[in-house]
């Protein structure tokens, strides 16, 4: 804990409330319990009329400062955080992908502000070559910071080109708040309103509707179980994205229309996740995330593709189970293990909450990245 509070700018280009948002304000609202002064800046473009990300960092008791610009790199944009940086002083500037990388750089040069990063996983650079170029310019960026710090060890593997190569990089990992017990009175809501049937297993997945989150392999190996498992089984898709329309179709097209409930965008996931008796994340890629932290921290049994910072959040197959990506039967095979055992679903499902507690805490988080701040901002306020 620092000895007294810091001003801290949380800044992200929206790109609507998926995994790094929701850190964003996990980061915020731990540092803010912990004594500071967080503000969350959202660069926004002004063709955009998504209030979602402001809504979920105010209920979080989170400032939030909305940057309106025609494209994210504007002159003007950037003049106008660079005068909000100048009248708020700030200790610090954190931000939180390419674009505001770029921005909080070229707003808060020559202010004497400290500059931190947070690298979460890129775009797949393999096969889009703009993502590629993106990405080169963020590295590119990333040597004028006085630290940058990676999700993950395979992030940081990424990270680690050209002239990064010679830098420190840090992994500070994802973390998440941890829900209080459920009351013993605690009854189920959701799954009787979308008329599941009373006696099934409830799977869950909550993930934007996006190629790379793999839902195509996962209502694969769903279709298979339904018809081979004697007991009901009922999907729960938390989340949207362009893909609904094919899963829906892919859907009727497997014979499970009837048994797959696409739930949409939801603010609060936390509060849906006693409604399951199954997580399950089939991603393609991924970093550390936050999706599969808050199962875990709320005592669900978990089933995650070894991809990204997975493995690690699983403790190697220890606290969930680990398949490949893209495998279906791996993943059918993994489910069933789990839909025929309530105890190994039990014993997981602590395992996962006391990796949680062990590992990936808000708290852990927050004071991870306070050791990082803190010598960039005693730095700066020496020559203050």
């Amino acid at each position: 804990m620092a000895e007294s509070g810091w001003k801290v700018l949380q800044l992200r280009s929206h790109a609507g409330f998926y995994g790094v948002e929701k850190t964003i304000v996990e980061l915020a609202a731990g540092l803010r319990s912990r004594g500071h002064e967080v503000t969350v800046g959202i660069i926004q473009s002004m063709r955009l009329d998504d209030q979602v990300f402001q809504n979920i960092a105010a209920q979080a008791g989170l400032p939030v400062t909305t940057f309106s610009s025609a494209s994210p790199y504007d002159r003007a944009t950037i003049a106008r955080i660079r005068a909000w940086i100048a009248a708020a002083q700030p200790d610090l500037i954190h931000s939180h992908g390419y674009k505001a990388d770029v921005v909080a750089w070229a707003a808060a040069r020559r202010l004497g502000i400290p500059l931190v990063s947070t690298c979460h996983p890129w775009l797949d650079t393999g096969r889009d070559r703009r993502a590629a170029f993106y990405a080169l310019v963020d590295k590119l960026v990333l040597l004028r910071f006085d630290r940058v710090i990676a999700v993950s060890e395979e992030v940081r593997s990424q990270c680690r080109v050209g002239f990064l190569r010679q830098r420190s990089i840090p992994v500070i990992a994802n973390g998440v708040a941890l829900p209080p017990p459920l009351p013993q009175d605690w009854q189920r809501s959701m799954p009787h309103q979308l008329g599941c049937s009373p006696a099934a297993l409830i799977l869950g997945c909550v993930a934007r509707l996006a190629p790379e989150k793999g839902h195509l392999h996962l209502l694969q190996a769903f279709a298979g179980l339904t018809r081979r498992l004697p007991r009901p089984l009922e999907l729960l898709l938390i989340g949207d994205g362009p893909e609904r329309p094919s899963l829906q179709q892919r859907c009727r097209e497997l014979g499970i229309a009837g048994q797959v409930h696409f739930l949409g965008h939801r603010a609060e996931v936390p509060s849906l996740l006693p409604e399951l008796d199954l997580f399950i994340l089939p991603s393609l890629g991924e970093g550390v995330p936050l999706a599969l932290l808050e199962a875990m921290a709320a005592g669900l049994p978990a089933i995650a593709t070894a991809v990204g910072g997975v493995p690690e959040v699983l403790d190697s197959g220890r606290a969930g189970l680990l398949v490949p990506p893209g495998d279906s039967a791996a993943l059918a095979a993994a489910i069933e293990s789990l839909a025929t055992d309530a105890a190994l679903r039990r014993t997981l499902g602590q395992c996962g909450r006391d990796r949680i507690v062990a590992a990936y805490s808000r708290a852990a988080m927050c004071a991870r990245y306070e050791k990082e701040y803190a010598p960039l901002i005693v730095e700066k306020r020496g020559r203050g």
